[in-house]
């Protein structure tokens, strides 16, 4: 007796055929596909991705520490004799500690705006270079006489105690 599935197959014309499979070059393309819009998000985030700010790394160098101190010290000396104008003096300090900050670190100190110290430089260096910009732009004279002293002693304790975090000393 011949089978169920035998006597179905003979009853069926010739044209039509029992179920066919994907051809797998259509997975092999789906996979493909998926695997380029991966690939497209990754290479979006990488690109976009906001930079990361430079390491601080410390190098030890106790004469450039004196001679930016000694700078300070010039500075100071010359306000106080009234062969530089407070205001100057203010300037003055300011580009010691950036040119002290960019020697012994790898943060680019010379050419950063203020903004770019409160995002990315430690909170000591924020505060010294925020009693010293505004006596360093200020129109008034009498401003920046006021703050002098500060100024001067904050600068001198930065670079005469400066630490990166995560270094000895």
């Amino acid at each position: 007796m011949p089978a169920v599935a035998d006597l179905v197959l003979a009853e069926l014309p010739e044209e039509f055929s029992g179920p066919v499979g994907y051809a797998d070059r259509w997975l092999w393309i789906a996979a493909a596909l998926a695997g380029a819009l991966i690939l497209y998000y990754l290479l979006a985030w990488w690109f976009t991705r906001p930079p990361r700010p430079p390491a601080l790394e410390r190098t030890d160098l106790p004469d450039v520490r004196r001679q930016h101190l000694t700078r300070i010290d010039r500075i100071d000396e010359r306000v106080r004799t009234g062969d530089l104008a407070a205001r100057d003096g203010h300037q003055q300090l300011s580009e010691v500690v950036r040119d002290y900050v960019a020697t012994v670190t790898t943060l680019p100190a010379r050419t950063m705006a203020l903004a770019d110290f409160r995002d990315r430089a430690p909170a000591v260096l924020v505060e010294v270079l925020e009693l010293v910009y505004p006596p360093e732009f200020a129109p008034d004279e009498g401003v920046a006489r006021d703050r002098f002293d500060a100024a001067v002693a904050q600068a001198r304790g930065l670079v005469g105690s400066w630490s990166v975090p995560g270094s000895p000393g």
